[in-house]
């Protein structure tokens, strides 16, 4: 019996085919003779997972993420469909499908993590969803303490170079100073080396007095002990004098003289009688003025004294005008 060409060409086409699919997913990862089982989770965001990434179980790839669906009805929501290639795997109840990153470069992966149950999901079952943290993230979180203590680290050390520029500053203040001291005690002992040496002959006759007085002192040393002596002498005579004598005698001294004064008060004796009686002062009062009468009355009549047989002067000159108490006013005028 004779194949016709057109079957040749279907079966070869079919063959192909074949082998293409088995071809493609063997690129794929999926057994295709082995016995498939799928998990669903739901996330909030999925982070660049993408199909045919690997699922993970304790470092072992065990699947891979055979869909990945959008759901706008949810929320927006993200379904993964988990296609679960090793046959017999058991996966218990409450297992964590978290999305992992693979490597620096931002691949992702889907790690199963089992809890401490004996129940087990039925194919088909949904997962409970989790997320690792982005690399970034976690770099960020664990550089943050190191950031703050750089940042403390340069803050401090900014505050200790403005403490050394400060000292610096201070440093140099003090060495200028210290400069012109030195160059103010160079200059003193220049001006003491000068006076030094310009006078340097009274320095040598000073010097010389000096030594002439200690020889003085030295050759009169018994004479300056003989008035030492007498001064002791004299010290001890003088302790020796009767001090209360002298003083009773002016304390006696003073009382007779308060007594005298107090019987001036009193009006006792002639004195006190000058002193409390005013009539004694009004007839010496009347007196003088008696006397100064006489002597006007002789100045302008001289004669009548100076003449024999008491003639009367022919040119009696004015009587002085007198005041209240009947006293002499005088006038420029000659006689």
């Amino acid at each position: 019996m004779k194949i016709r060409n057109e079957i040749k060409v279907g079966v070869i086409i079919l063959i192909s085919l074949g082998l293409l699919y088995f071809g493609l997913n063997y690129l794929k990862g999926k057994d295709v003779f082995g016995k498939t089982i799928y998990f669903y989770s739901v996330y909030d965001r999925i982070d660049g997972l993408t199909r045919d990434n690997p699922i993970m179980l304790n470092g072992a790839k065990i699947g891979r993420v055979s869909d990945v669906q959008l759901m706008p009805d949810k929320g927006n929501k993200v379904l993964v469909k988990m296609e679960i290639q090793l046959e017999g795997l058991l996966v218990p109840d409450s297992t964590k499908a978290i999305i992992v990153n693979q490597d620096l470069l931002g691949s992702k992966a889907i790690n199963f993590e089992f809890p401490q149950v004996m129940t087990y999901n039925n194919p088909s079952d949904t997962l409970i969803p989790g997320i690792e943290k982005e690399l970034g993230q976690v770099v960020e979180e664990s550089l943050a303490p190191i950031q703050a203590k750089i940042e403390r680290l340069v803050e401090e050390t900014q505050a200790l170079v403005a403490h050394v520029q400060i000292t610096v500053t201070t440093i140099n203040e003090t060495v200028k100073t210290a400069e012109d001291a030195i160059g103010s005690i160079k200059h003193a002992t220049e001006s003491i080396d000068t006076m030094v040496t310009s006078q340097s002959v009274k320095l040598s006759r000073v010097l010389d007095n000096v030594g002439a007085i200690t020889a003085n002192l030295r050759s009169n040393s018994e004479n300056i002990s003989d008035i030492l002596e007498n001064v002791a002498t004299i010290s001890d005579s003088l302790t020796r004098a009767n001090y209360a004598t002298a003083v009773q005698n002016a304390s006696n001294a003073l009382a007779q003289f308060d007594s005298l004064i107090t019987s001036i008060n009193n009006g006792e004796g002639s004195l006190g009688l000058l002193v409390t009686d005013d009539q004694l002062y009004r007839n010496l009062e009347q007196a003088a003025l008696e006397i100064d009468k006489l002597a006007e009355d002789i100045r302008r009549q001289p004669k009548r004294y100076l003449a024999p047989l008491g003639k009367k002067n022919k040119n009696p000159q004015p009587e002085k005008p007198r005041d209240a108490n009947d006293r002499v006013i005088y006038q420029n005028d000659s006689i």
